[in-house]
This record gives structure tokens, sequence and C-alpha cells, in this order.
């Protein structure tokens, strides 16, 4: 097994979902808390929250909320910078929006925002010791062979279309849906690279040490271009956003070998570069938008429409503002 993939040996703990006796008021589903060394042999039948524990000490644990669904598409929703004023961890974006999906649905919290409680981006790289990703897409890897699913949509924005991007990459056959995503942390603004280095990486002097020495975990045009492309990218760009657009999405065009003005697919058609202006500047998509592109990518690479369930007002309300 390639240990690129994030992928693990078999655990000596299956999680049992019928001692589920926790509730979570919050977002409104049962809870569960793991322990350090449980595994994914089969799926919960309700809407639930899971918490694994770390083996490490002071590891970050692995937080997810889990939506099943009769389908074989499973859609993984990452997040972007969290308002510390406005949002608490665990953070679990895209609920209200996703719901009109007939797919179940994987929503993953950055658990890099709970090293301290100024933090807002952590673009889920979790800690020198930790690569939270790579864990994170050991335990989705175990969901999807747990529920049979045979198309797999990582979908984010921002910081949320890097990790979905870090994760899709190793998890075989999937589809990353990115929408004006950073592509290196380095190319982001300095005051936030400078808090993830010093919060994650206390040991660097400096974010380039950083990047120096977990290179494929900080740039993903490194990653992509080290690690072997098992999965597909529908790289969604806000031609409004004319930072993201010139720092992160031109040279990422470019490493895959597309004119960015033109956009398309990349030689070996795996990446699709989808270019036009969606919002005004680093704004998030819009939820019809949001849906249609994931649509068209689940369509172009899975050659399967995946429909929409009719519209609940008063279920969508209940799960927040997207």
């Amino acid at each position: 097994m390639d240990p690129g993939l994030g992928t693990t040996a078999a655990q000596a703990f299956p999680i049992d979902w019928n001692h589920i006796d926790e509730w979570d008021s919050d977002n409104g589903v049962a809870k569960l808390t793991a322990p350090a060394g449980a595994s994914v042999t089969s799926l919960p039948a309700q809407d639930t929250y899971v918490v694994f524990e770390s083996a490490l000490r002071d590891g970050l644990p692995l937080r997810m909320l889990f939506e099943p669904a009769n389908s074989d598409t499973l859609v993984i929703s990452l997040h972007g910078a969290m308002n510390r004023a406005r949002f608490t961890v665990p953070r679990f974006e895209w609920r209200r929006t996703l719901n009109r999906l007939d797919s179940a649905r994987l929503y993953l919290s950055d658990s890099t925002l709970e090293i301290n409680g100024s933090l807002e981006i952590g673009w889920y790289i979790g800690t020198e010791g930790q690569d939270l990703i790579a864990e994170y897409a050991a335990v989705v890897n175990q969901i999807i062979a747990a529920g049979g699913y045979s198309r797999v949509v990582c979908i984010g924005s921002s910081a949320g279309g890097y990790g979905a991007l870090a994760l899709s990459r190793r998890i075989p056959n999937s589809v990353a849906v990115a929408f004006s995503p950073q592509t290196t942390i380095g190319g982001y603004h300095l005051a936030h690279r400078k808090a993830l280095a010093s919060a994650a990486f206390p040991r660097h002097k400096s974010y380039e040490q950083v990047e120096e020495n977990f290179g494929t975990r900080v740039n993903l045009r490194k990653l992509y271009q080290e690690m072997r492309p098992v999965n597909f990218v529908h790289f969604v760009q806000n031609t409004g956003d004319q930072f993201h657009f010139e720092a992160h999405y031109v040279p990422f065009a470019l490493a895959n070998g597309v004119n960015p003005d033109k956009g398309g697919y990349d030689p070996r058609r795996r990446v699709n570069f989808v270019a036009e202006r969606y919002e005004n500047e680093h704004a998030p998509p819009a939820r019809g938008y949001f849906l249609a592109h994931i649509q068209q990518a689940h369509l172009n690479f899975y050659g399967r429409e995946l429909p929409l369930r009719p519209s609940d007002p008063v279920r969508e309300a209940e799960l927040g503002p997207r």
C-alpha cells in the first residue's frame, strides 16, 4: 500500500455505532467519541458527529460529521477561514447547501485551529509532528471502504479548497472541486502564514524554514508534482479576485501545462481549470453556483449525474447560513 495515500494498517478497535450515547446540540446530531486506535468498518445509520482522539501526546483530534444516504457518492466538505468571534470549533461548513445533494456527506473540521484561540486559518496542516490531512485521509479511506462509495468528491472554497486538493490527492479516483483556493501557503498574506508557522511549527524560526522542511504539506504545487496522480481536479477561479487569480490560480495552471486565460483540461485530462467571475473579490460562491459546479465535476469525471433532492426549507434553516 502506498503510504502517500494516507492509509494505515487495519486497527484493532472497530467503532460500534450501536453505543452512541451523546447528543451534540450545537449541530443537532448524535455524537460519538472514538478512542485512539479506533477504525471504521461500518457506518452509522443516523447523522453523527464523530471525534477521533489522537494517539499523540497533546495531539489534535479529528472531528467529522457524517450524514448517511442511500448513494454511491460521498461528498466531503472542508471549511475555510473561521471568524473566531463568530464561530467555534468544530466547524462544519456548507451543510445547508449540500443537504440538497442526493449523496452521503462528510464534513471535516480543521483541528489546526484548536492550537490556540486566535488562529483563523489552518489549511488542515496540523503540527510539525502531526500531518492532519494525512490522518483525515486515512479515516476517510476507511469510510469509503465501509460505505462502498465508488464516487468521492472533496469540496471547499479558499483554504477549504486547499484542504480539498490536499485530501483528494490521497484518495484514489476522487475529485477535488476547489473554488478560488490558495495553492501554496507561502503565496498567501504574510500575517496568516506567520501565524500558522508560529502556532504549528514553533521550533522553526520562519515560515521559509517550514516550507523547506515540509514542502509538500504547505505547497500544493510541490504536492501535485511529487505525489503520483490518483485523483481528478475541477478548479474554479473567480476572475473578480485578482490576488488569488495571479498568486495561486495562474502558477497552478501553468504547472499543469494549461494556459490560465483559456482554462480547460491538462494534457492528461485529470485537471480542469475554469476561470470566470462569480463574486467580487474573495467572497465565497453563491449556493446555487457552488452546487452547479459540484454537479458538473461529478458528470465530467464520473459520467453520471448527481441529482438534487427536493428543497426542504424547514430543514435547511436548521443547518446554518450556508
